[in-house]
């Protein structure tokens, strides 16, 4: 598929986005209708609605949309993306609450917003799109998958995967790649939680790596809310932590997206995202309750879209 028509599935929106039927899990979420009204609140403010796609995976009796938001100002851009699992609530609830402070950004950078890119996994508590949990013998249908165009170490030239492993992963994907052009990624953040874990950790995947003084800045913040993190050692799955930090790694996520210098589309190889800083951040849940989860996850936000504004593109962070 060429770059063109990668975003093929999108549209302009200003009609109703959900289906006036759809329950939202009742475990303490916010209702799905009350998050999308707080996201559209971005329009009032001049930002731009697009509909990424129409999420109905295999058994669901509704489509729900999967939104983007956007600022009409264009040029590098900080991306924040969540809900890519359906049952890390902390995320997007975090984010309707941070409206105003990501709505402030915006008067000072280019932002895309990717507010809840699993709308079916949130509705319905699964983490994916197939599979309610997570388990180390089932492959998971991943919205933010992006191994399709991620470059094979062991096959120069060509992707992990031979096409997208969903409908929604090529859309979110495909969504992705058609912007970095108006919205070249400098920074990349992803609220994420797990309930595998006591104590959390900060993924920096960017040029900057374990380095990236707003990965830093990122571990202070949750663990003043907190949220704690495991500050040395190893994840669940083997990666080093230096301060809280994990460097680079390779899990063809929609974040190591973010920050490749090279992708494969149509079966060659082009230039890669290459965000500067791209942070993933993972905080356990099952010990804390979701108010107290939701309110340290708005105070990072809050707090790096300061930073942020302060910055300006191109500048060293910090600075």
């Amino acid at each position: 598929m060429g770059l063109a028509l990668l975003w093929s599935a999108t549209l302009m929106a200003d009609r109703p986005l959900l289906p006036d039927t759809v329950q939202t899990h009742p475990d303490g979420r916010a209702p799905i209708q009350s998050l999308y009204d707080r996201y559209l609140s971005l329009r009032d403010r001049g930002w731009v609605l697009d509909i990424v796609t129409e999420s109905r995976p295999a058994g669901r009796d509704a489509a729900l949309p999967i939104i983007a938001l956007r600022t009409k100002r264009t040029g590098p851009a900080v991306w924040i993306l969540s809900g890519i699992h359906g049952e890390e609530t902390a995320g997007p609830n975090a984010i309707a609450e941070s409206i105003d402070a990501i709505a402030e950004l915006g008067e000072h950078r280019a932002v895309v917003l990717m507010p809840l890119n699993n709308p079916q996994g949130y509705v319905h508590n699964w983490r994916y799109l197939n599979m309610p949990v997570y388990s180390p013998d089932a492959e998971g249908q991943s919205v933010g998958d992006s191994s399709h165009l991620l470059p094979d170490p062991d096959r120069p030239g060509r992707a992990r995967s031979p096409g997208p492993s969903s409908p929604e992963a090529d859309a979110i994907t495909g969504y992705v790649l058609a912007h970095t052009g108006d919205y070249p990624p400098e920074a990349s953040i992803d609220l994420h939680e797990d309930n595998l874990i006591s104590e959390g950790y900060v993924y920096s995947q960017g040029v900057l790596g374990a380095s990236d003084p707003l990965a830093l800045t990122a571990v202070r913040v949750l663990r003043e809310h907190g949220l704690p993190l495991k500050m040395d050692g190893q994840t669940r799955f083997g990666e080093t932590i230096e301060k809280g930090v994990i460097g680079p790694v390779a899990d063809s996520s929609i974040d190591e997206l973010m920050s490749a210098a090279s992708i494969i589309a149509d079966g060659r190889a082009i230039p890669g995202p290459r965000a500067r800083t791209v942070l993933v951040f993972e905080t356990p849940a099952a010990e804390f309750a979701l108010e107290q989860r939701v309110a340290a996850h708005a105070a990072l936000l809050r707090q790096l879209a300061a930073e942020l504004a302060a910055e300006s593109p191109g500048s060293e962070p910090g600075r």
